[in-house]
């Protein structure tokens, strides 16, 4: 078992034993270290996840092959034997020919050439797997990343809910001491802290899990940290450039394009046979009795099976041409959606903090300020301070789905400036 394997299944046992030993989730449990950015926790997983390693193999193994493309046909030594002494009149050895010949094939047309071109060709397709590995991790570990933050930030607005629920059940139970409100008050009132800490639970246990999954990407625990200002760095507006839309996939396309070319310029050559010549010396008897014989072999039909091949070799490249094409077409539609997406989100978001929230906030204010005074039950401070927890938790899901979005069109039209994940592979 590798050190990469045996890493991540004790990174799963370490995660098992913190969620057991997690009593407070409105506590800072995870304080001690530094917080690990978005781009060193994408750099790690690359540097520990084995999928790189399967595509840099899938690499050598292309450059190996090239190798062997740029060797010319081996070289054939035979020896013959004819009239081996039987029986009768064929017992007389006098009549036993040897032969011994050497040949080469002399290729023709730069076959050598463009079969060396093909393999290298390979190559290029091989390494956009590289790409496309890298890819993968990096949208995976933002996705966790990204959805980590989403999480604590429910822990957050839940565990302000259990400080709100906790001071009205004191100002209640004041109340009901003084007899001014009835015991289905407290009783209501406990309800909703008690509701509001089984929330702060789950999001926590939903929180704990999701930095298991991105911590096991380089073998890491549950109690990684992550930027806790990652959410707000996201609330900018990325501009769309169409001509900059990218995907590893596009890249294998276009390798796999070029590879097509390289067979129909490798199938064309085909089309001028090959010539086989040979040379050897025959023995005749158990005399000293030799002879010189030499031969020339030419392949026939080969300008047909190579206009065959050209044509089956056209038809892939059409069949890549247009799958880049259909490609290109749904990067296009992705990335306008993601677009509209994120800047729906982004207008909600602003509703809901100039308009929405202030006027829910003043409004929890009167309803406390009231139930003091006498003027409002518990009922109305509770609606009041629910209308703002509605409010907060759809400004959070709003949030969430302007910042996987902004990620995703990230991906598909990185800026120029963007710190780059493709592998270098060992030649």
């Amino acid at each position: 078992m590798s050190f990469k394997v045996f890493g991540l299944a004790s990174a799963m046992a370490l995660s098992a034993a913190t969620a057991q030993a997690q009593s407070d989730p409105c506590g800072d449990v995870i304080s001690a270290g530094d917080a690990i950015s978005l781009e060193q926790a994408t750099r790690q997983a690359l540097a520990a996840d084995l999928r790189p390693e399967l595509a840099i193999a899938g690499v050598r193994a292309a450059r190996t092959e090239r190798a062997i493309a740029a060797l010319r046909p081996a070289d054939t030594v035979s020896v013959e034997i004819e009239d081996f002494p039987g029986t009768g009149l064929a017992s007389n050895i006098d009549s036993l020919q040897i032969t011994g010949s050497f040949s080469r094939v002399w290729e023709r047309g730069g076959k050598r050439e463009a079969r060396e071109a093909f393999a290298s060709s390979g190559v290029g397709v091989a390494q956009a797997g590289t790409a496309m590995a890298a890819y993968d991790i990096r949208e995976e570990v933002e996705t966790l990343y990204l959805e980590t933050a989403i999480a604590e930030e429910q822990i957050a607005l839940a565990c302000d809910r259990v400080r709100i629920a906790q001071d009205l059940e004191a100002a209640v139970q004041k109340r009901v001491d003084a007899a001014r409100d009835p015991e289905l008050a407290r009783a209501t009132a406990i309800s909703d802290r008690l509701r509001a800490v089984a929330d702060v639970r789950r999001y926590a246990a939903k929180a704990e899990n999701l930095r298991a999954a991105l911590g096991a990407y380089w073998q890491a625990g549950a109690d990684i940290r992550i930027e806790p200002d990652i959410l707000d760095t996201h609330l900018i507006p990325r501009p769309l450039d169409v001509s900059a839309l990218y995907s590893p996939e596009l890249e294998r396309l276009n390798a796999e394009r070029l590879q097509t070319a390289a067979r129909i310029e490798l199938d064309r050559k085909q089309a001028i046979p090959d010539v086989t010549w040979s040379v050897g010396v025959r023995k005749f008897g158990i005399e000293d009795d030799l002879a010189v014989i030499g031969g020339a072999s030419i392949p026939l039909g080969a300008s047909i099976r190579s206009d065959t091949a050209v044509a089956r070799a056209r038809a892939e490249q059409r069949r890549i041409e247009v799958q880049r094409d259909v490609l290109q077409q749904d990067l296009l539609r992705r990335a306008i959606g993601y677009q509209r997406n994120a800047i729906t989100a982004l207008d909600q978001i602003e509703e809901i903090d100039t308009a929405l929230l202030p006027a829910a906030t003043e409004a929890v204010e009167l309803a406390r300020d009231g139930y003091a005074r006498g003027a409002f039950s518990y009922l109305d401070v509770i609606g009041a301070q629910r209308s703002v927890a509605i409010l907060r938790e759809e400004r959070l899901a709003h949030l969430r789905t302007y910042i996987l979005n902004e990620a995703a069109l990230a991906r598909l039209a990185p800026p120029a400036d963007m710190p780059t994940t493709r592998l270098e592979t060992p030649q």
